[in-house]
């Protein structure tokens, strides 16, 4: 058999495994689409709360899932820019450093009053006249990229702003970040919930993989999480190809805990 071909068995194989995995359940509490569209809406019947790309769905899209009981976040980037979006060019003044992994996106300066205005005013004013609830908001780990007061501070202002115009939420990853204010005891005035991706799986860039996450980094976000739920937060997990029996072991510990967790079948979350 060609190599070619055993490849292509070894990700059928593997995607089947997640399906499988999946497939023990009826319903689901959380799923995280961000790389769908509405035309693939089936798939989002059997989960209570949703995560998408709003650029994707419109407001009476939008009420349409409300109406049937869920949850729906909008995905938010709060800390960089990606090359896809409509606006792009018109603020490669506050791009940093390339986004190692993704070559379409660069960290941006959020400590620029014209970054903060997009954040809060225009992409909050279009998703909240959508109809969306929640805000599921990315890379808060540009506090972990640049650790400076400033740039913690902006991040605190601008999740603060978006708390008071009334959404609900969810800050993905950011540990460093979010670790900083359970410290300083303005988490719970800042955000509802916390999602974490690659507890227990990750994805391997360099070798273009998914495989166990290491039991050094699983300690670490798992006293993390803990802190966390102790705070009063929601806890979510993104898991990346988990099969059937780590599938299990991670069904049991979001159970022990009070955790929702998704297990995504790739890392554009599709």
């Amino acid at each position: 058999m060609e190599v070619k071909h055993i490849k292509y068995l070894a990700v059928l194989f593997s995607a089947m495994t997640v399906l499988l995995a999946a497939c023990c359940k009826d319903s689901f509490d959380y799923g995280v689409f961000t790389g769908d569209d509405i035309n693939q809406q089936k798939k989002y019947e059997c989960y209570d709360s949703i995560v998408v790309d709003p650029s994707n769905f419109t407001s009476n899209q939008v009420e349409t899932l409300k109406a049937d009981g869920k949850n729906v976040y909008a995905y938010l980037n709060i800390g960089s820019l990606e090359n896809a979006q409509p606006y792009y060019k018109s603020y490669k003044d506050v791009m940093l450093d390339r986004y190692d992994g993704w070559p379409d996106e660069h960290w941006a300066d959020v400590t620029k009053e014209k970054w903060q205005r997009l954040v809060v005013q225009d992409r909050a004013r279009v998703y909240k006249e959508r109809g969306f609830e929640g805000l599921f908001i990315d890379n808060a780990d540009v506090y972990c990229r640049y650790h400076m007061s400033e740039v913690y501070q902006s991040l605190k202002s601008m999740l603060a702003s978006l708390k008071e115009q009334g959404f609900k939420l969810i800050v993905n990853g950011g540990d460093v970040f979010i670790s900083e204010t359970l410290k300083d005891g303005s988490a719970k005035k800042l955000y509802d919930g916390i999602n974490q991706e690659d507890v227990f799986t990750t994805y391997d860039f360099n070798k273009k993989k998914y495989v166990r996450q290491t039991k050094k980094d699983t300690a670490y976000y798992e006293r993390y999480l803990k802190k966390a739920k102790e705070s009063g937060l929601d806890v979510y997990i993104v898991e990346y190809r988990s099969g059937r029996e780590l599938s299990k072991k991670i069904d049991a510990y979001c159970e022990r805990h009070g955790y929702k967790w998704y297990n995504a079948d790739s890392i554009e979350l599709n």
